[in-house]
């Protein structure tokens, strides 16, 4: 393999425009900081949202969940030129046998970017390879395991190029799949598209709904929070912890429960709770539906720049036969396509319900690379530290094996939630067991018994017959 960066200068421009990122005449800066202490947050947000990144890619997102739920030291990359942040990159650093790189907040975000400004004037690619060579020679010989990464967009290429000049192998496993919804420019053409016997069944559904109680549609559940933050921030506090607990009742009271995440419980309600406290207005939409004041059912959804994305919806299992989720989707719809959106991501996982949506579907893809190395014991060292870590991914690359892994992991997660649904109903005893003391049992020691001589007993047994 030719090294291009061996290359003169000239030969390099011909051969290989990525190169050029590490020319000082092109004038870009890079930087790497450690920790998330100082992180550029503002141009952080500006940059993702003009990259037209979802809001899992920005600051607010990333920082929430590498606080309550990421691993790693933070590694962030900013490229700059005359001041002007044009590319970013936010890694976290792990330790092992060999460094490893992985995107902040893996496993918890649905997307993961490198963010590169597609009106700076240079190729993305070459800023991507900035942002990357910056990560590696913080990292020398580290191995990049890149999570959730856009099939259909341009970074999966842009890497394999990267690593093609740099010298690294590099491997491609499917990850996820993606449904999303395409949504028309009028609320007409939406209602017409649902047909006349689903608007017939919505309208009989809110009727159903609303003689139950006073029933009040709420699009905003956070309207006045940054409002009040401003006056009083600890009463905004105090309201954002009872909005939050109300989240974390309708969720308990699903009608599965048991066998669903409780996103608003641990370490992932407070990632989520910080996220609200954080992320500027709009971004958050959280919408619900009162019944008599009390909360039945919610909708939890992120503003991005090209799509309006659908993370978590609940209701409460009493007010199932009036569709509160169905109800609040149709609306969220309709709200989506007047603020000019044309796609409302459901995010990954195929679960039924979104199919029977006749969806879009897209996939991301998980990259692995490596350097490249004939040395047997490194590529094997290599090869083990990744397959510990993408072995679910592994076995879903083929269908049927797949299929397997999934039947059997969701048959644990069932019996998991059985066991602990189970374990909860079991009444708790009113008074404490007392504490007996400690006995050992031994074996009593027994005489053994004497058995009679065979020989003697025939004899006895002859001289009776006799």
């Amino acid at each position: 393999m030719t090294d291009a960066l061996a290359l003169p200068t000239e030969e390099r421009r011909r051969t290989d425009g990525l190169a050029l990122v590490q020319d000082p005449a092109e004038g870009l800066s890079v930087t790497v900081r450690r920790g998330l202490e100082g992180a550029p947050v503002p141009e952080w947000r500006v940059l993702a949202t003009r990259a037209g990144q979802p809001p899992f890619t920005g600051p607010d997102w990333l920082r929430a969940v590498h606080t309550h739920l990421g691993v790693g030291e933070p590694l962030l990359v900013s490229v700059r030129r005359d001041g002007r942040l044009l590319a970013f990159g936010a890694f976290a650093l792990l330790g092992g046998p060999r460094p490893l790189l992985t995107f902040l907040g893996s496993g918890a975000s649905d997307y993961a970017a490198v963010l590169a400004d597609p009106d700076a004037g240079i190729p993305t690619g070459r800023l991507l390879a900035a942002v990357v060579d910056g990560a590696v020679r913080e990292a020398p010989g580290a191995v990049l395991d890149l999570e959730q990464v856009p099939a259909e967009g341009e970074l999966p290429e842009l890497l394999t190029e990267w690593a093609y000049r740099r010298g690294y192998a590099v491997r491609t496993l499917p990850q996820a799949t993606v449904h999303a919804l395409e949504l028309p420019e009028t609320v007409a053409e939406h209602d017409a598209a649902l047909g006349r016997h689903a608007r017939h069944e919505e309208r009989r559904q809110w009727r159903r709904l609303a003689e139950l109680g006073d029933l009040v549609v709420v699009d905003d559940l956070l309207d006045g929070l940054s409002e009040l933050r401003d006056r009083d921030p600890d009463a905004a506090a105090d309201r954002l912890d009872e909005l939050v607990a109300e989240l974390a009742e309708v969720d308990d009271a699903h009608p599965r429960a048991a066998y669903r995440r409780r996103p608003w419980r641990g370490a992932s309600g407070r990632t989520l709770t910080e996220v609200l406290r954080t992320t500027p207005a709009g971004v958050v939409q959280l919408s619900g539906l009162r019944l008599d004041g009390e909360l039945v059912a919610y909708a939890f959804c992120l503003a991005g720049p090209k799509a309006l994305h659908g993370y978590v919806q609940s209701y409460r299992a009493r007010y199932a036969a009036t569709g509160p989720g169905s109800l609040l989707l149709l609306r969220i719809r309709r709200r989506a396509l007047l603020s000019g959106y044309r796609e409302l991501d459901l995010l990954r996982g195929d679960e039924a319900y979104k199919r029977r949506l006749e969806p879009t579907t897209r996939h991301t893809v998980r990259l692995l690379l490596a350097p490249a190395t004939r040395e047997l014991l490194p590529g094997l060292v290599d090869r083990i530290s990744l397959l510990r870590r993408t072995y679910r991914d592994e076995l879903r690359r083929n269908e049927r094996l797949g299929r397997g892994f999934d039947a059997v992991s969701g048959a644990a997660e069932r019996l998991r939630g059985d066991l602990a649904r189970r374990r909860a109903e079991l009444p708790s005893p009113k008074f404490p067991s007392p504490k007996l003391p400690s006995l050992t049992l031994r074996r009593p020691s027994l005489p053994r018994p004497s058995l009679p001589n065979p020989r003697e007993t025939l004899r006895t047994v002859w001289r009776r017959r006799g």
